[in-house]
């Protein structure tokens, strides 16, 4: 089966849904500047009456024979679900209601009102501008979702760095980084990988995504593309090397709370935050560690 005959297949199921409102395809297939292989995934948002039928494994066969089936909520706060067929086609099927979606795609189009907008209703637009923004196809939904999906042009500012976020991923950042220190120092060196790379690294990315933001360059969430909009310097403070040996552990840490430390002055000068005193952790840190690297 060929690439072209298994997207026919997932857009002749989706055709077939009495509830369905609009089958939008989202994702690198769909986006102007983006890369497209034989690797490369399909995503879809899957807008229906009742996105709670879904929320089970057993529909992806009605589409093609399925290995794996996976459904999660993500961090965006949206159930998801994944589904790897036959040949190896991955599928991400996006469940939305679709009561939520035309809010959203109203709301979008008067941006006059949005002082009166709730914060739930202002992330709902902020996570469609991110996933859909980059490029999307109306795939099924007409004229009517086309239109609503237009509404994507509308000029809107990105959600600010405030200095709430700043103080919360400062504080995150020398926590967990403590926390992957004493990993380190007891050697639990499997749990300081983990803990370095799930943890202590979002609070890094997102003090790099605000620096490169600040110095006029669009970043993604998730380090997703930051080849694109981090410079020549941080790819290479970024390009961290290790495995589960207490040297290499503890040089990357090291090298980490540089790199963290820096970006978070910069920042904190552009934007004219206060910067709380972490040196102490860092001294601590610091002064532990060096009994591993010599």
């Amino acid at each position: 089966m060929t690439a072209l005959e298994f997207e026919a297949r997932v857009v002749a199921w989706a055709r077939s849904l009495p509830d369905l409102e609009a089958f939008v395809q989202i994702g690198s297939r769909v986006q102007p500047d983006a890369v497209v292989d034989a690797w490369s995934d399909w995503d879809y948002q899957l807008i229906t009456r009742d996105p709670g039928l879904y929320q089970n494994h057993d529909w992806p066969a009605q589409i093609a024979p399925c290995w794996s089936v996976y459904l999660e909520r993500t961090p965006r706060g949206v159930m998801k679900l994944s589904a790897v067929f036959v040949g190896g086609w991955e599928v991400d099927f996006v469940l939305l209601p679709a009561w939520q979606m035309k809010l959203v795609y109203w709301a979008m189009a008067h941006p006059e009102m949005n002082a009166l907008y709730p914060a739930a209703l202002h992330r709902g637009m902020h996570n469609l501008r991110l996933v859909a923004g980059p490029g999307h196809r109306v795939v099924l939904g007409g004229p009517t979702w086309e239109r609503r999906y237009a509404g994507l042009a509308t000029p809107w500012s990105a959600p600010e760095f405030t200095f709430e976020d700043f103080r919360f991923h400062a504080a995150g950042f020398w926590r967990h980084a403590v926390w992957t220190g004493k990993k380190i120092l007891r050697g639990e060196l499997r749990a300081a990988l983990r803990w370095s790379h799930v943890e202590l690294r979002e609070h890094t990315y997102a003090m790099l995504a605000e620096e490169a933001r600040l110095g006029g360059y669009t970043p993604r969430p998730e380090a997703r593309k930051a080849e694109q909009w981090l410079d020549a310097r941080r790819r290479q403070q970024t390009a961290l090397s290790s495995g589960p040996k207490q040297r290499e552990l503890a040089l990357a840490l090291l090298a980490e709370m540089e790199l963290f430390r820096e970006v978070t002055q910069g920042v904190a000068t552009r934007r004219g935050f206060a910067v709380q005193d972490y040196s102490a952790v860092e001294t601590w840190l610091r002064t532990e560690l060096a009994r591993l690297v010599g």
